[in-house]
């Protein structure tokens, strides 16, 4: 992206011009794509992770991920040794306690999102072993004992079984809390504020796919033939323009024939200079991407009509993009579909082998004014 920025700049101060066009065609690269697979993670909205660290037993932690989801946690405190860990029961469904554990520890940034799959980082495994928490409900256990002489600036803790997953939607947890000496002793490491993180190794596939009929490649072709895809929410496509690298200024979108419920309510436009290697009704997710821009939609009741257009604020160059339709109009749908969709903006001509000799010759030129 540097050269595509840089050529950019000299291109204007050498006279030339960048093109401004449509940039998606026919025939261009195009793969559907369903973001909304990843991590199973995810919780009652009064009871997410943060409350594991609030000293009340009776807000506790609820991941429908239920086995081997757990968190995050980097203590504020800074980097520490953990000896003990130990737990308050939530209020109720004693079937939802966990009844086994894995402790990790890194000392890398962490890189992984609330409700996702807990893998941004390396990983130490510290110790795994089973648990026996008290039939009681709010009530605290026993300290499970660590061996462990390692310092960790960040922890992540699974709950890789609960005590009867066959009747249990969940995982659950009132309270947890890490120790620095053994028997839940020494100096208590998690406080309230601390970064805390939920969630679950287990991954979800994405549902993306569409009829035979109905494939991405129908919402760039210039007709209303439509692009259907059974992901729904989440849904949407990559593309790489063969007019080559691009800066989106702006899109528009056609609806289907059909439902308006399937129509896109919101969007999200990532870009890329990577090479796409994510595969037809895969996440999407394999290249380095760029968020552009994200928001809602407001597109006509009408069918087969276009919409308003949606201006983008961008001044960066990419090869490829991808976009993802966050929601649909009406979540009872069992699809997310369009017609055509049209990305506006400038095309950035190939630099000529001259100004590549002239860029190459810039720090030679600057030693010798110098």
């Amino acid at each position: 992206m540097k050269i595509i920025s840089l050529f950019s700049a000299f291109s204007v101060a050498l006279g030339g011009s960048l093109s401004a066009a449509n940039i998606f065609a026919p025939g261009d690269f195009i793969i559907a794509i369903d973001a909304a697979g990843g991590s199973q993670s995810s919780s009652p909205a009064g009871e997410p992770v943060t409350n594991i660290l609030d000293g009340n037993p009776g807000s506790k932690y609820l991941n429908f991920g239920e086995e081997r989801s757990g968190f995050i946690v980097t203590p504020a405190a800074g980097s520490s040794v953990v000896q003990s860990i130990r737990f308050a029961t939530a209020n109720d469904a004693e079937e939802r306690d966990p009844a086994s554990y894995s402790l990790y520890g890194t000392n890398d940034p962490v890189l992984s999102g609330n409700h996702s799959l807990g893998n941004g980082e390396s990983w130490n495994l510290i110790s795994t072993g089973g648990l026996s928490l008290p039939s009681a409900r709010q009530a605290l256990s026993g300290a499970i004992d660590l061996v462990n002489a390692t310092g960790y600036s960040s922890y992540r803790l699974i709950f890789d079984t609960v005590k009867n997953a066959a009747s249990a939607n969940s995982m659950q947890i009132g309270d947890v809390q890490f120790f620095t000496g053994l028997g839940a002793s020494g100096t208590a490491l998690l406080a309230p504020g601390d970064a805390t993180l939920a969630i679950d190794l287990d991954f979800n596939p994405p549902s993306s796919s569409f009829p035979g009929g109905e494939p991405p490649s129908n919402a760039i072709d210039g007709t209303l033939g439509k692009y259907l895809n059974f992901g729904q929410a989440g849904s949407g496509f990559i593309i790489t323009p063969s007019v080559g690298p691009s800066i989106v200024d702006g899109f528009t979108v056609t609806t289907a024939n059909d439902a308006e419920g399937r129509d896109p309510q919101s969007y999200s436009i990532f870009g890329t200079n990577d090479p796409i290697t994510s595969l037809e009704n895969s996440i999407g997710g394999s290249e380095n991407w760029a968020l552009i821009q994200s928001g809602q939609l407001g597109l006509p009741s009408a069918r087969n009509t276009l919409g308003n257009p949606v201006s983008i604020a961008n001044g960066n160059a990419y090869s490829s993009y991808r976009v993802v339709f966050d929601t649909v109009k009406s979540a009872g749908e069992n699809s997310m579909q369009i017609a055509e969709i049209q990305f506006t903006g400038t095309i950035v001509p190939e630099p000529s082998v001259g100004l590549l000799a002239l860029l190459a010759a810039l720090p030679l030129l600057r030693r010798r004014r110098a």
